[in-house]
């Protein structure tokens, strides 16, 4: 009787359990790395509302499964939020704002696993972040790593 206990619960833990093809490689930096490969480290806040840019790109190195297993891409839309800066951690002292240019999914799906970890601005809500950003040729700035997954790491809340 207890094997067969066993059994049951070794089947149900498999079959629970996430496959490969749900998983995805998301690159790691450490808190250090991420200061030395930013421009600019800074505490702040949104200051305005966020605005979509017109642009339209696809994420890199990131699909979505279709229903008959296919990988396409993951279609996005350019996004502006103008930020207040608190304090400069790396990076140009007297910076008061600065832009983020950031990315937003065109056709979010009701429910996702392991899409990119994006970030999304209230102003209203007075939230904090800590944000590890780079300078793009045009002056804004976007998150350290790529566009793909900013909320892992480059983008945290810290309070609000």
């Amino acid at each position: 009787m207890n094997f067969f206990k066993l059994l049951l619960f070794t089947l149900a833990v498999l079959i629970g359990a996430p496959s490969q093809s749900q998983a995805r490689l998301i690159s790691t930096q450490s808190f250090q790395e991420l200061v030395d490969a930013s421009d600019l480290v800074v505490i702040a806040s949104p200051a305005a509302k966020t605005a979509d840019t017109g642009e339209r790109a696809f994420f890199a190195d990131i699909f979505r499964d279709t229903d008959k297993g296919r990988g396409i891409k993951i279609a996005s839309i350019g996004v502006e939020t103008k930020f207040q800066s608190f304090a400069v951690l790396k990076g140009p002292r007297t910076l008061a704002q600065f832009t983020l240019h950031h990315y937003r999914e065109a056709a979010p799906p009701k429910i996702e696993l392991n899409g990119p970890l994006l970030v999304s601005f209230d102003p209203s809500s007075r939230s904090v972040y800590l944000l590890f950003l780079v300078r793009e040729s045009d002056g804004r700035f976007a998150p350290t790593g790529g566009q793909t997954d900013p909320g892992f790491r480059a983008v945290t809340k810290l309070a609000g």
